[in-house]
Parts: structure tokens; sequence; C-alpha cells
């Protein structure tokens, strides 16, 4: 054997050798450096407690994003002021955050310094708009909501949605769901109604989990007020009926005619989440009011629609 091959050999043995060194030394340092995750339960309690206290969390009234829900147990629940008791809405605060940047960055693209007419601005982020009022035998009140940018040259509102890829199939097949179409028709009623014009509802799909918005999913909608005096109606319907039982029959009845309500055919994040869900929003499981609800009553079941009807003219 010549000595070209002793240190080719030798060089192999070592090259081994290190690679042996490394494995090891990558598999025990893990091992060697873990501790138990004691940091981690303080860490998480402060995140849930700061989302938990975001205003969003904290609103009790109802505002755009609910009237259009096609589960109805859930609006009239939300309007009789039930409690509620639902986890941590971690993905909903992922969205929050894409927002809160978005507010920012549009707000910066104004021009700065002193505006003495507000509607010189191109864009405005985070806009208060009253939609409408709701009105009940104990008072009423107005129904506000934020639009999260009106782009002022092109008289739209831009509603980001920061959604994953079964939603952004869905949206791609059967178009926005009734939820988001009346949400963005009442903050065109809102715009109309802070004196602003208003042509087009836009509602941008963003993908949580695209690496980059080539996934994105634009729909731009003519404004049309139709979707969302529909929901105010059905809205103002619901309240008027369960005045009506309330003073009659007593909030007892009253609320067991909310359980016996018509929950979404489709989906509903709410449900599971109300008194009378005890079986985590399955209907079938759910205990069953002791309180009796006469037939009276439970005819007007029927006359609350829990989808729109089919419509020729949205103009």
């Amino acid at each position: 054997m010549s000595s070209a091959d002793v240190l080719a050999v030798l060089g192999g043995e070592e090259s081994k050798s290190e690679t042996a060194g490394s494995m090891v030394e990558k598999t025990t340092a893990y091992e060697l450096l873990r501790v138990e995750a004691s940091l981690w339960p303080q860490i998480r309690e402060l995140i849930e407690g700061n989302i938990r206290n975001a205003p969003s969390e904290r609103q009790k009234a109802v505002g755009p994003s609910e009237l259009g829900t096609d589960c109805i147990h859930c609006l009239a629940a939300k309007l009789a002021g039930w409690p509620r008791k639902r986890g941590t809405a971690w993905l909903p605060f992922i969205g929050t955050c894409v927002h809160e940047h978005f507010e920012r960055m549009f707000a910066g693209l104004n021009p700065q310094g002193f505006d003495p007419d507000v509607k010189h601005r191109p864009y405005e982020t985070e806009m208060r708009v009253t939609v409408g009022e709701l009105h009940g035998l104990a008072g009423g009140y107005p129904v506000k909501g934020s639009i999260d940018l009106y782009d002022r040259a092109s008289a739209s509102t831009v509603d980001w949605k920061i959604v994953g890829a079964t939603t952004l199939k869905g949206v791609k097949a059967h178009g926005p769901s009734q939820t988001y179409m009346v949400r963005a028709s009442l903050y065109g009623i809102g715009l109309m109604n802070a004196g602003e014009k208003v042509e087009r509802n836009c509602i941008f799909f963003l993908p949580r989990n695209g690496i980059s918005l080539n996934d994105a999913l634009p729909v731009e909608l003519r404004f049309s007020d139709k979707p969302g005096l529909w929901a105010l109606a059905r809205a103002q319907m619901l309240v008027t009926f369960m005045d009506l039982i309330e003073q009659q029959d007593g909030p007892d009845v009253r609320d067991a005619w909310i359980h016996l309500l018509p929950v979404s055919a489709t989906h509903c994040f709410d449900c599971g989440s109300w008194p009378d869900d005890s079986s985590n929003g399955i209907p079938e499981l759910a205990q069953q009011p002791a309180t009796k609800v006469p037939e009276q009553w439970k005819r007007l079941i029927s006359l609350l629609e829990p989808t729109m009807r089919e419509v020729t003219d949205m103009r």
C-alpha cells in the first residue's frame, strides 16, 4: 500500500469520527440544556389576559359583524345580553395584529400636518360609523362599527379578513358568506349616515397560512343597502318578539324560547358559548330548559329568516 493510500484511509476514518462526534453533540446538546418549561405558563397567561381584555372581546352591544349571521339562536342570545364563556380567541388575535399594522400604515400615507377638513384625507382607518338603531321596551341603542379602511378617492370600504385555506376555498367556490355581505353593506350605510360617498364594498381575504399575497382573494362589490337593511329589520323583529314574550310571560319563558331558535346550518363560531349550550353547541344533546314555551310564541319562530331571500334587484 502506498503512502497516498494510507493517508486516504486515515483521512476517511478521521472524517467518520468527526461526523459521529458531531451527531452525538447535536443529539445530546438539546437534552443536556433542556429544562422544565416553567416560564411559559406565566407568559401564556399574560398573552391570553391581554387578548381577553381587548375592546373587541369586551364588547357587549351587537355590531355589524353579528347582524348578518345565519344562526338565529346566537343572534337572539347576543341581543338578550346572555353571558358568554369562550376560550381565548387566538386566531382572531392574529387578524387583530394585521389590522393594527395596516391602520398605522395607511394613516401614515395621508399627508401629514394640520388639516382643518379631515375629508381631504385619502384614507380613513378604523372609521367609526353608526349603521342604524335597535329599539326595545327598555330603551334603544345605536348600532356602531369600525370600517377597517375607507378609500375616499374610490368611495370604497375595505374589510381585511385574515383567513385559513378552508375559508379561501369556500369563498372561491361560493362567494362571501352572508355575514361578510351584510357587514360590508352596513358599513356603506354607516358611511352614508356620516355624509360620505360610497360606491364599492371591498372584502380582501388575506391568507393566514400563505407565504405570499399570491393566495389572496380580493372581492369587490357594488354597494347595496339591501343586505344591511334586511339584517337590521330582522334584528329589530327579534328584539320586539323577545320583549313581547318577556312582558307577558317573564324572562324565563323568553330564554326558553331563545333555546328553541334554529342554529346555523353551516358553521357558527359562537355556538357552544352560551348558557344553554351544555353540550358544546350540539342542540340534540343540550340540556332542555325546564320552562315550557306556549305555542303562540313557538309560531313566531317561522317568521325569522336565517338567510336573505333571493333578490333580482340589489340597487
